[in-house]
Parts: C-alpha cells; sequence; structure tokens
C-alpha cells in the first residue's frame, strides 16, 4: 500500500495535484522494484545516468557565469518586436528571460567543454587514434 509520510503532506499541504503526483511517482517506484532488466537495458540505464550525471555536472558549472541583463531582454524583445507585438509584456517577459538564460548556459557549457579539451589536450591524444586532414590551405 502506498502512503505518504507526515513531512511529505507538510511540504504539500493541500495541494491537490502535488499530492497526486507524489502517490503516482511512489507507485511507479514501486512497480519498478519487481521489473527485471536485460543486460542491455542494464546497459543503456548505465548509460543515462552517466549522460544524466555529466548534464548536470556540466549546468552547475555553467549556471555559475551566466547573467541575464536587462538590456540584453529589452534587445531580444526588439529583435522579436513583430513576432511579440500581440503578446502582453508582463507575460513574455519570463519567456524571454528562461530563453535567454538557456541560450547563455548552453554557450557556457560549450566553453566549459572546450576549456576540458585544452586541460586534456584531447586533440592531441585524438591524433594518436585517428588520422587527421589538414585543410587544404596548410598544404600549400
Amino acid at each position: 500500500m502506498i502512503k505518504l509520510t507526515k513531512e511529505e503532506l507538510e511540504i504539500l499541504g493541500e495541494n491537490k495535484d502535488g499530492i497526486a503526483q507524489l502517490l503516482v511517482r511512489k507507485a511507479v517506484l514501486n512497480e519498478m522494484k519487481t521489473k527485471e532488466y536485460t543486460e542491455e537495458e542494464k546497459k543503456y540505464l548505465e548509460e543515462m545516468k552517466i549522460n544524466m550525471e555529466m548534464e548536470f555536472y556540466l549546468n552547475s558549472i555553467a549556471q555559475k557565469t551566466v547573467q541575464i541583463f536587462d538590456y540584453e531582454l529589452l534587445e531580444v524583445y526588439k529583435n522579436n518586436a513583430e513576432l511579440l507585438k500581440d503578446k502582453n509584456t508582463v507575460e513574455v517577459y519570463p519567456q524571454l528571460q528562461q530563453a535567454l538564460f538557456n541560450q547563455k548556459l548552453g554557450e557556457e557549457k560549450v566553453k566549459v567543454i572546450n576549456e576540458l579539451v585544452e586541460k586534456y589536450k584531447i586533440n592531441d591524444i585524438l591524433k594518436e587514434y585517428v588520422k587527421i586532414e589538414e585543410p587544404e590551405e596548410n598544404k600549400k
């Protein structure tokens, strides 16, 4: 039988949707205990876990440097004024802010990855494993 703890109920209060979501989550987790995965499924799950952890790590590093300034939001708004002309500014502002944050977060993650490429000299190591063709310009 699935039950909520006192702590969970205190946190959720009268939030019917939150209570329902938590009950469903507990039911799924309970059912998962009986599932026996194939070796292929286990490998796939492990790979998914590693990918999620890497994404979490990159986000945690990149988030520290991401800042959104009002002038940037204004610029995004102006650049998309035609698309946004019928939208309520109060409603669209958080959406623009989130979109800009996601864009900057992606850019920062690329910087973090590039720093790791340099730190671990990945390009030099890569040459040990594959033949890299130089661009035509460098051959002349």
